[in-house]
């Protein structure tokens, strides 16, 4: 009977202790610190690391930079919690800001393979780079967030962001730097004059480091062809003023004789904001996509020149090409490939519209 009851008490204090086993290395709330933003240099042979960290002192939501450096990014980190008295999390990190001149020397390719790998830093976490110096953008970050001006509500879709900025995310640079067939646009940004942010247009990377950019125009497109809205946006022609609405594509890719050819079609709906003279909406709809399909045929001829897929072609052929020719895309099918785009536009305002008569 007695071996009966220690043999029950000693099931029901593994019962209770079951449920605690996870929590033994949980740090209090209240001293654990969650960066929202990251930026991230070199200084000589070692990394620097940014981490801009909300703080709430009385009732009072403040900014604190904090920095470390290490000879790997890690180390880096590190660094800052060995100085921090608070844990540091990275997963609630938004945005990771990248140097322009550490992505120049094709420094970029280690922190992108390093976050994928640890998995502390959500793999839907943006990534920009800075044309300007990085630590004096981090203090203008920490100016506006204290106003109430965050920069991730610049790529935020549903608040600041427009068609003309890229939106690319971790997953999108690591998936570039281990594909054949497919390149990656990353969103460049400095402190604005007038605003909290300037948008200088998108940085066209090829094996981590920066081969080409595309200004907001051109980025527009990008976006376009990959499915993303142009609503929005306004073009302003020698004829009209138009507003994009409402946009859809569609992209074929075939094989022939070892040449790839490639079909694509985009539909616009646009309305018609201002008209220069008395000219038809005809005339209007034609100078529309003849100013696009321009457009994109001299970013498609640069970036093949350049062997740079920026748009994803080589994705279309994937099924089309032996695998142990998909390496040789961008040198031995890329540049030879045959573009054929077609833009429909449809007008769906009709009505009576302001006329500008030159004088």
């Amino acid at each position: 009977m007695r071996s009966i009851i220690i043999c029950s008490k000693l099931v029901l204090s593994l019962c209770i202790l079951m449920p605690l086993s996870g929590c033994w290395d949980i740090k209090d709330i209240n001293h654990r610190a969650f960066p929202i933003a990251m930026g991230i240099t070199k200084e000589g042979e070692k990394f620097k690391v940014l981490l801009q960290i909300p703080v709430t002192s009385e009732g009072v939501q403040k900014q604190t930079i904090v920095k470390g450096t290490g000879s790997t990014i890690l180390k880096a980190v590190e660094d800052i919690r060995t100085n921090m008295e608070s844990g540091v999390d990275l997963l609630h990190i938004r945005i990771i800001i990248f140097d322009r001149k550490l992505v120049e020397e094709g420094g970029m390719e280690e922190p992108i393979n390093t976050f994928m790998r640890i998995r502390e830093i959500s793999s839907k976490t943006l990534i920009a780079i800075c044309d300007d110096n990085i630590d004096a953008f981090f203090l203008t970050l920490k100016k506006n967030l204290e106003k109430g001006i965050n920069l991730y509500d610049f790529f935020e879709k549903y608040a600041g962001w427009t068609p003309q900025i890229s939106l690319t995310r971790l997953w999108h640079v690591y998936r570039a730097l281990n594909s054949y067939t497919q390149n990656v646009a990353i969103p460049m940004v400095k402190s604005g004059e007038n605003t909290p942010v300037t948008y200088t247009g998108s940085a066209v990377m090829k094996k981590g480091k920066i081969v080409s950019k595309m200004d907001p125009k051109e980025t527009l497109l990008f976006n376009a062809f990959h499915g993303n809205s142009m609503k929005g946006r306004v073009e302003v022609m020698e004829h009209a003023t138009i507003m994009i609405v409402g946009n859809t594509g569609f992209h074929k890719g075939e094989l022939r004789n070892h040449i790839p050819y490639m079909f694509s079609t985009i539909r616009l709906n646009v309305v018609i904001q201002e008209r220069r003279g008395k000219v038809s909406n005809a005339i209007i709809k034609k100078e529309l996509e003849k100013v696009l399909a321009n457009r994109f045929d001299g970013m498609l001829k640069r970036f093949q020149k350049q062997e740079t897929d920026v748009f994803g072609l080589g994705q279309y052929y994937r099924n089309k090409i032996p695998y142990e020719e998909l390496k040789d895309w961008r040198k031995k099918y890329y540049p030879n490939l045959e573009m054929k785009l077609t833009i429909h536009t449809t007008i769906q305002n009709e009505g009576k519209i302001k006329t500008i008569i030159d004088k």
